[in-house]
């Protein structure tokens, strides 16, 4: 498998025969494995925007990473019980482990948990984690972490509704004499049968709405309703109260349910946000400087060590880990 190859399937750019080749070919054999993390990490290194005044040598940083690899020690694991090879190749695959001298944390994302009262179900997620909920219309949705969904134990006779907090893909069943309503927030997400991405944190400054397939529509108060199209992404501002709509690439919004964190010139206190869900840890950016900087590229199934290599192999970045926080700031001098 060469580089092209690779980078065409870090770009999305295969078409699922393709695809489903290369997976193959990384999966086969250690070698190929480790010849893929490489090629990813000097195509994310590659997407990196400089801080201002500050140029960087985006190869002299890549060839730095390579040889911190090849220097850095095997991770001890402590497995309890009987395991066979193949489950532990699934937990090195699954486990986030991220090291810092002589300290390691290792996740292990919480179960989530189902509580029922007054007819209706509430699911909810901790950070860390991800989990699929089916509803009574057989509607899939895809809640990511630190997230809250409830809905009815049975819809009624002429709607389907729920209410969200945090994010969630939706695979609505299609129901013209059933509408569907998505509450998040001062908003409603009307559809009657679609795929789409709702991402509406309660401490996040917006909320944000992505079409896959079908059609929506966003309703605020007495407005009147915006509908989106597909690969449009509607964006509520909540402090100045407006709307605003933007084109996207879907698969990018939804990656996240995969394991893929896509940004696009993404500040990178939301970058740190998005990886305090995923990875279950603390992030503070002791930087006014690192808070202008903006982040364009994929952490593609990295764990949180990897990402943070990324960080510092690729810009003026340090960081430091203690009991689940890590703390970043620049090294401009």
């Amino acid at each position: 498998m060469n580089k092209k190859q690779l980078i065409k399937y870090l770009n999305n750019e295969l078409d699922a025969i393709e695809r489903r080749k290369t997976i193959e070919w990384i999966r086969k054999h250690p070698d190929n494995h480790k010849k893929f993390n490489m090629v990813k990490a000097e195509h994310v290194v590659s997407t990196f925007k400089n801080i201002p005044n500050n140029p960087v040598n985006n190869s002299v940083f890549f060839e730095r990473f390579k040889n911190s690899i090849k220097k850095r020690k095997p991770k001890k694991l402590l497995l309890y019980g009987c395991a066979s090879a193949i489950v532990i190749i699934a937990l090195l695959w699954n486990s986030s482990v991220l090291v810092n001298n002589s300290e390691t944390i290792i996740q292990n994302p919480q179960k989530a948990t189902i509580a029922k009262s007054d007819g209706s179900v509430r699911f909810t997620t901790k950070r860390g984690d991800r989990k699929e909920v089916y509803l009574p219309d057989g509607s899939k949705i895809i809640l990511n972490a630190d997230s809250q969904l409830i809905y009815p134990k049975e819809f009624n006779d002429s709607l389907r509704e729920v209410t969200l907090v945090g994010e969630a893909f939706f695979d609505i069943k299609r129901n013209i004499y059933k509408p569907f309503i998505v509450n998040s927030n001062n908003l409603k997400i009307r559809v009657l049968g679609t795929s789409f991405n709702v991402k509406s944190y309660s401490k996040d400054k917006k909320i944000e709405t992505t079409l896959v397939t079908g059609k929506v529509e966003l309703i605020k108060d007495e407005e009147t309703p915006i509908i989106l199209a597909p690969s449009q992404k509607a964006v509520f501002y909540k402090k100045e109260n407006k709307m605003e709509i933007e084109e996207v690439k879907s698969h990018d919004v939804v990656a996240w349910k995969d394991g893929s964190l896509i940004f696009n010139k993404t500040p990178l206190h939301e970058v740190a946000i998005d990886l305090e869900r995923k990875y279950n840890v603390k992030i503070n950016i002791n930087s006014q400087k690192l808070l202008n900087y903006e982040y364009t590229g994929t952490f593609d199934n990295l764990s949180i060590y990897e990402v943070l290599k990324v960080l510092t192999i690729s810009s003026p970045i340090k960081y430091s880990v203690k009991n689940k926080e890590i703390k970043l700031w620049d090294d401009i001098k």
